[in-house]
């Protein structure tokens, strides 16, 4: 789920973003290296909270065990509204843009195409788990596949002296701020949604042996992913380009296959979204059952199909919400709506480590090592990307950050009609 969750549209896009803005290999090796180092770090701390909480909701059960109830229904609010609708509107936009070029059909049809990607993927959720489970096994297995027969025949290409993609100026030699900002902001997008591992704890079993090892081992896989695919465009584009994401990828299958295959690599990229866009809508709905199940949301969000693994209001409200965002913005417009809340969120979950009483040494929990150094990076580097965004979507992220106040006052109004089942802030 780590790997179906997290490479998605970034299994090619990102690699070649960071190698378009950064120029340069050992730039790009860098910034992957220091992005997986800081992920682990965050990754370190939902092992602990996880082992520590196993049951449905992730980051809610976290918020709520550390800061109570109204901070906890303010993120199950900007999870229903802002995030998980944004993330599987962004994914099945992106599905859509590379299907279209895999198909070779017009771009007119990227919209009908997202609808359609968005409601097909809700159905399968809906007919169960085990649907869901074995597409993202096999897209796992098949996103795994590609970066080796990328990496392979980028080195056989290499080796016989194959002629590479034209190269068109990629940018300075010495890339400035904005130029590693772009980068940061790419390999950020390219790593996110390892957390969502969260919300199944409470599915998995005996989540002190599987929780670390699946969020730890999917964050180093995925690091190496981006780090081989990042090589392999390096082989065939050895000065870099200014191409855009899309015309990149598709060059470089030409290069690699020959023009009649050369749509392969979009192809692959498609894969790569449904196995992301899966994941997304079996996790999400935990959250919902969850809080509906603490008096937060309508009861009828807590009615969850045990048998098949599935809550049917919660994927039919996510499946909406996602629709509307897709007729409504762009991808680049999306993300700048979703992404800077869910990050925030992201490191007052994951701070929760911090204000809740350690467990004992003896106690039969994970307990992240080195602490407080895990939490104290991963910390600053959510600050960072904070920051970044802010700077460079101003507006997305102030109409994100607006809906998100939203759920402030609306806590007011339903939190004094539930029962208290935890602690009030």
């Amino acid at each position: 789920m780590v790997i179906s969750q997290v490479v998605g549209a970034g299994i090619f896009l990102a690699p070649a973003t960071m190698m378009r803005t950064l120029g340069s290999l050992g730039g790009a090796l860098m910034v992957w290296a220091a992005m997986g180092l800081l992920t682990a770090t965050g990754a370190l701390c939902y092992a602990e909270l996880a082992t520590r909480y196993p049951q449905a909701g992730g980051g809610y059960v976290f918020l709520r065990e550390a800061y109570g109830r109204r901070v906890a229904f303010v993120y199950g609010w900007m999870a229903l509204l802002v995030m998980d609708p944004g993330i599987a509107a962004a994914l099945a936009l992106g599905l859509s843009q590379y299907l279209l070029v895999a198909l070779m059909l017009p771009p007119q049809w990227t919209t009908p195409v997202a609808l359609t990607a968005v409601a097909v993927f809700a159905l399968m959720t809906l007919a169960g788990m085990n649907v869901s489970t074995r597409l993202m096994r096999w897209t796992a297995a098949a996103k795994l596949g590609a970066v080796l027969l990328l990496v392979v025949a980028g080195i056989a290409r290499a080796l016989s002296g194959g002629t590479s993609v034209a190269a068109t100026p990629a940018g300075p030699a010495s890339p400035g701020v904005e130029q590693i900002a772009a980068a940061i902001i790419s390999a950020f997008f390219a790593f996110g949604g390892w957390w969502e591992l969260g919300r199944m704890s409470g599915e998995v079993r005996d989540p002190l042996r599987t929780m670390p090892r699946a969020l730890l081992a999917g964050v180093v896989l995925v690091t190496a992913i981006y780090a081989l695919v990042s090589i392999a465009f390096v082989l065939v584009v050895p000065g870099g380009t200014s191409a855009g994401d899309d015309e990149f990828v598709l060059m470089v299958g030409s290069a690699l296959f020959g023009p009649a295959a050369g749509r392969l690599l979009p192809a692959m990229v498609v894969v790569a979204v449904a196995g992301s866009l899966a994941a997304v809508l079996l996790g999400a709905p935990r959250v919902y059952v969850a809080m509906a199940r603490d008096g937060l949301f309508p009861a009828r969000l807590a009615r969850f199909d045990e048998e098949r693994g599935t809550s049917r209001g919660g994927t039919l409200i996510q499946t909406l919400i996602a629709a509307l965002l897709v007729l409504l913005g762009t991808f680049e417009e999306i993300l700048g709506y979703f992404v800077p809340a869910a990050v925030f969120f992201l490191g007052l979950s994951a701070a929760a480590i911090q204000v809740l009483p350690r467990p004992p040494a003896d106690a039969a929990v994970f307990r992240t090592p080195w602490h407080p150094l895990p939490i104290a990076l991963f910390l600053t580097f959510i600050v960072v990307i904070l920051g970044l965004f802010a700077f460079g979507q101003p507006m997305q992220t102030l109409i994100g950050a607006a809906v998100v106040a939203l759920g402030v006052p609306v806590s007011f109004l339903v939190l004094p009609r539930m029962s208290r089942t935890g602690p009030e802030v």
